[in-house]
């Protein structure tokens, strides 16, 4: 299975209060899991900083039914992704509860044709099914889409970074012991560093 060869699958969290956020980002997801229904989201900020980790995180806490469909990807094949997303909207949830797709990367879907299309599915399928779009470039998400969802905006305040920039550290740190990696210490602070957030 792919998971057990990805760290970052293996490792991704699986809780809100597993992944590293600013707290009031924390504070805002925390809120959806405890009401126990997330309105359709909007998830936007640049590449890598936990869009698509906290709405899996979300869903697994809720023990949800919700698919990942990959805007880069399945955009350019309209029929499919049409398919994949009525096929699992119009059937029944396993525990019974709201289903929710999580469309990643859904700046790049087609604006003129893929884009109206979700508009409608998310119309259509309203009382059994939620999405969760996430985008690095909230422009190039039409306004009909806009509307239909709440946003979410991950930004990184300056006064949080040294506090979350420790906590990867941590998570960097426990990961290597875990998997038997010798590493310096020195090097892991400037990995981090340098790819932060």
């Amino acid at each position: 299975m792919q998971e057990e060869f990805l760290w970052v699958e293996k490792y991704r969290p699986k809780t809100v209060s597993d992944a590293i956020l600013p707290d009031d980002l924390k504070d805002t997801f925390r809120t959806f899991v405890e009401q126990g229904n997330i309105p359709n989201l909007l998830l936007t900020g640049s590449a890598g900083v936990g869009k698509t980790t906290i709405a899996k995180a979300m869903l697994e806490e809720l023990n949800a039914d919700y698919i990942v469909l990959n805007g880069s990807n399945e955009g350019r094949r309209i029929d499919d992704f049409r398919n994949s997303i009525s096929t699992f909207a119009t059937t029944v949830s396993f525990g019974g509860g709201r289903k929710y797709i999580i469309i990643d990367e859904a700046d790049y879907l087609n604006p003129e044709s893929v884009q109206p299309m979700l508009r409608n599915f998310m119309e259509e399928f309203s009382k059994n099914c939620g999405f969760i779009f996430t985008c690095n470039f909230v422009s190039r998400i039409i306004d009909p889409l806009h509307s239909r969802c709440s946003v979410v905006e991950f930004k990184m305040p300056k006064k949080d970074m040294p506090k979350l920039a420790g906590q990867f550290f941590k998570r960097v740190e426990t990961i290597l012991e875990r998997e038997n990696v010798e590493f310096d210490k020195k090097v892991v602070a400037e990995v981090v560093m340098k790819h932060f957030p």
